[in-house]
């Protein structure tokens, strides 16, 4: 099943890492379960658990039903212990496969065993949405770490969808959280992140977009090495409840297609692709530049992108973080590109901090507004404008004489 934005056959790839959480840390709450939910376009998503790190335990499959039997989705498991014939085409039908806590070791080797990390990947390609809680969520990164004997933890490798490592439980291990930051110093793992119980980072492709909480006032930290010290740089939340941590968070489905239109229209500028973007906007779409310059109407804006990518054929928009309001979101980042000509040279290179503002109407995109110091871009092209003058010249001489 290919979680499908906006009707387009492009698969968004999703990751949802939680510190801790969910139906078996806090079962009268369901916020983060929601939100996995929310996430999947239809009415009755199909989540499966695994309980690989946990050796397929029936208390910790229990739980899971428990919860999601009341809700509207088809909850089932998949136990490594009794598989079915066809390990792949069991998870390839789900729309939400979510890892349960325990040993990350044991999910690496038993999943090695059986394929299961190769057929994860080919999931996560596909668009399913992969989730997990504590091991559960440090199985898709670069780095995790693990006990080889009493008393030492150490690196283990893991699956690498996601760049880096992962420290569950920030909040609350404090030797776990106090070998993670071990690690990063000494270079044994890479950098990574660390989030608390109740919080959860979105990760769309390889980059996070947005930290949800089931808790107030909790977090998740990029966690770095700056001159030979640790820095945990507290990553923005947002708290997805409201009067109590078990109401309805029905609001959120609504809000998650207005974030994953927006991403969706990223992923069309990434891979410059002028007839998908003309899908995603608004008939009466509004584009403002960062010197306040207005281009109106869908047609416009096809002609405008089009002359951009010939201009810049391998602009990227690389997001780091998202804002959430209503029908907006607020993206902060990375512009990035090459002016394309034939001898282009690193000063025909731009890579500049941004921030980009989108407004979604009926899951299209009817406003983006650019926020940026373009004037290296503007140099660039004015540059480059002259040169490809003067060369058109030489050609009509070229051809004269």
């Amino acid at each position: 099943m290919t979680n499908k934005i906006n009707n387009l056959d492009t698969p968004v790839r999703q990751i949802v890492a939680l510190g801790g959480g969910m139906f078996s840390m806090e079962p009268g709450n369901g916020l983060l379960d929601k939100y996995l939910l929310n996430l999947v376009p239809k009415d009755r998503p199909k989540i499966c658990f695994l309980g690989t790190a946990s050796n397929d335990g029936m208390e910790y499959r229990n739980m899971f039903y428990n919860f999601f039997e009341k809700q509207q989705c088809e909850p089932s498991h998949l136990a490594l212990t009794d598989p079915p014939r066809d390990i792949e085409a069991f998870i390839m039908e789900k729309d939400i496969i979510h890892v349960g806590g325990g040993n990350t070791k044991l999910i690496m080797d038993t999943w090695k065993k059986f394929g299961v990390d190769k057929i994860m990947r080919r999931a996560w390609d596909a668009g399913i949405i992969l989730s997990g809680m504590s091991a559960g969520a440090i199985c898709w990164f670069d780095d995790g770490i693990t006990n080889p004997s009493k008393g030492k933890l150490t690196r283990l490798p893991c699956l690498g969808l996601l760049n880096g490592s992962f420290c569950p439980h920030y909040d609350d291990r404090a030797e776990l959280k106090d070998a993670f930051r071990k690690l990063i110093l000494e270079g044994t793992i890479e950098e990574g992140y660390g989030a608390e119980d109740g919080a959860a980072i979105h990760f769309v492709g390889t980059e996070p977009v947005r930290v949800i909480t089931s808790r107030p006032g909790v977090t998740a930290y990029k966690v770095t090495k700056i001159r030979n010290k640790i820095s945990e740089a507290p990553m923005p939340a947002t708290y997805i409840g409201k009067n109590s941590d078990i109401e309805d968070t029905s609001g959120e489905k609504e809000q998650m297609e207005v974030l994953n239109s927006v991403i969706s229209f990223v992923e069309k500028i990434n891979d410059q692709d002028v007839e998908g973007l003309a899908e995603l906007m608004s008939d009466d779409h509004v584009f403002t530049d960062s010197s306040g310059i207005v281009v109106r109407g869908k047609k416009e804006m096809i002609n405008a992108w089009s002359n951009y990518f010939k201009w810049f054929p391998d602009y990227e928009i690389i997001v780091k973080n998202t804002l959430l309001t209503n029908d907006s979101v607020g993206i902060f980042g990375i512009a990035k590109g090459t002016f394309g000509t034939d001898n282009s040279s690193d000063n025909d290179k731009f890579e500049i901090p941004a921030a980009w503002r989108a407004k979604v109407k009926s899951n299209l995109i009817a406003e983006w507004q650019v926020f940026a110091d373009n004037e290296v871009v503007r140099d660039i092209i004015k540059g480059n404008g002259a040169k490809e003058m003067i060369k058109e010249k030489i050609k009509v001489l070229n051809s004269l004489s």
